[in-house]
């Protein structure tokens, strides 16, 4: 994997047309601009469509100017990596196609004189125990295959409303707030003694930094139509940044 190494995710690209997706994928055309001539690898972590499900048959491009930007990107010789989220986890071989690699679980990286663990972030906290049963459901093959005969159509209208549902489930008071965090850093120090040292995600749509006996644990925000949020790694140490 190249250096460095550009962290984002959240982007939640619909679709269906709107002014505020069109005000994200300008963000990305951004970003890009930023960062084309710096060479390394971008790392997408999860949820950067708002539902994907890739199709074996006629399968609707509803992503055409998103690809077209990935593939630009790559183009460019920097190396595009992408981890699964909780809403894009039907991804195939059309979306791999135009990654260097793409992953439905969690990553180590060794690159440079760090280990970073990278996941989407979601089924972590102590009371996702139902969400993980629903998510081993989601992912298999089988529903998979049931789901691929729903009229697309008809599939399309009901992932809308889930996934209207689940962002919701991101508004969270400060109590609930300082529950994530505890549970999240305990998490962190599990990977930190198995030899990470830095510990990203996404998935909470907020920004929150931690930093223990030379640890870090990094929630990044999302990137949204007004601000796209994103870490970079430069081999040594690791930032995070804005446009």
């Amino acid at each position: 994997m190249q250096l460095p190494i550009y962290f984002f995710g959240d982007n939640h690209f619909s679709p269906t047309p709107s002014l505020s997706n069109e005000q994200k994928i300008r963000k990305l055309e951004q970003f890009i601009d930023v960062i084309e001539n710096s060479g390394g690898s971008i790392f997408i972590m999860g949820d950067f469509f708002d539902y994907y499900f890739e199709y074996n048959i006629n399968n609707p491009n509803y992503f055409e100017e998103v690809f077209s930007l990935i593939k630009k990107i790559k183009a460019k010789g920097i190396e595009v990596y992408f981890i699964a989220g909780n809403h894009d986890f039907w991804i195939g071989k059309e979306f791999q196609s135009v990654t260097t690699k793409s992953f439905i679980t969690d990553q180590v990286l060794s690159v440079g004189v760090k280990k970073i663990y990278v996941t989407h972030g979601d089924g972590i906290l102590s009371w996702d125990k139902s969400y993980r049963i629903l998510k081993f459901i989601l992912r298999s093959n089988i529903f998979r295959f049931l789901y691929s005969l729903l009229p697309k159509s008809f599939a399309l209208n009901v992932a809308k409303r889930i996934s209207y549902e689940r962002k919701d489930s991101h508004k969270v008071n400060h109590k609930k707030l300082e529950r994530i965090h505890s549970e999240l850093i305990q998490f962190s120090r599990s990977k930190w003694s198995e030899g990470c040292d830095i510990v990203i995600m996404g998935h909470y749509h907020h920004s929150f930094n931690f930093n223990e006996d030379q640890k870090q644990l990094i929630i990044l925000d999302d990137c949204c139509d007004q601000k796209f949020n994103y870490a970079k790694y430069d081999g040594d140490s690791i930032s995070v940044e804005s446009l």
